[in-house]
């Protein structure tokens, strides 16, 4: 009511109030990062905003520098772009793009994040994820971006005793970050499996057989689209080759997996 008197009705426009708005917060964040400078999530060291020193970030294990499968991103140490296992199991998914094998200091982070709701951990995995995945997009030719992510799905139980489902919490950052669109209902899990940790990978495929399911409702939103399934961690690939094969059976027309780390051979 104030404003409306003071001012004429044209300044009002929500198209002249959002971008200033935005300048406004934006610099409060430069300044709060001034004024209360921060700590790197590793090593306590001070910073002057951000969550990572360049120390830390360095000694994060990536995986650039490695040869490491296309498809499902686990070092390769036979000649070509796929190892052995893709060559003679091939899964649905067309490739993977995971930044980092599960090793330390990544897996604290990881472990952190999921379960001790971290979520300033899982904040900066995101980023980090994201960052590379813009690096991806500039630097490989034959690479088309996704037209939806779709985090892996947590059955509603688990759920509710974690709080949230970490893999959707990393989807919305990369939506947000890439201009996808982010599907979190076209996929349900329907079985409460056991915990996966312990399981051989034959085990795991076993254990997740139909576990998921589609839903009816979303169907139509994924029929001839490229899709990539967010996740956390890869390991055997189980989930996401249970995933995969579900998404292409219901019509969509690829699959990637993007993932924040993948565990190594030793």
């Amino acid at each position: 009511m104030v404003l409306s008197r003071l001012l004429p009705a044209r300044l009002l426009s929500p198209r002249l109030i959002a971008p200033r708005l935005e300048q406004f917060s934006a610099r409060l964040r430069g300044a709060s990062g001034k004024l209360l400078p921060s700590q790197c999530i590793l090593c306590a060291c001070t910073l002057e905003g951000g969550l990572l020193c360049t120390g830390c970030q360095l000694d994060l294990p990536h995986v650039y520098d490695q040869v490491v499968c296309r498809q499902c991103g686990i070092r390769n140490h036979s000649p070509g772009d796929f190892c052995g296992h893709c060559l003679h199991h091939p899964p649905a998914y067309s490739r993977s793009i995971i930044p980092f094998a599960y090793d330390y200091p990544l897996d604290n982070l990881i472990h952190k994040f999921k379960y001790r709701r971290h979520l300033a951990s899982g904040k900066l995995l995101s980023q980090l994820l994201a960052d590379y995945l813009k690096h991806h997009a500039q630097n490989q030719d034959d690479w088309v971006m996704p037209e939806l992510l779709i985090p892996a799905p947590m059955h509603w139980l688990r759920r509710w005793q974690r709080g949230f489902n970490q893999a959707e919490i990393v989807g919305q950052y990369l939506a947000h970050a890439l201009e996808v669109p982010l599907e979190t209902r076209l996929i349900q899990r329907i079985h409460k499996t056991p915990a996966q940790k312990e399981l051989t990978r034959s085990e795991r495929q076993r254990n997740l057989r139909k576990a998921f399911k589609i839903s009816e409702k979303k169907r139509g939103t994924l029929v001839g689209k490229r899709v990539a399934i967010i996740d956390d961690v890869v390991t055997t690939t189980a989930t996401v080759r249970e995933l995969s094969k579900l998404l292409i059976s219901a019509g969509a027309k690829d699959v990637q997996v993007w993932a924040l780390a993948r565990t190594m051979e030793k």
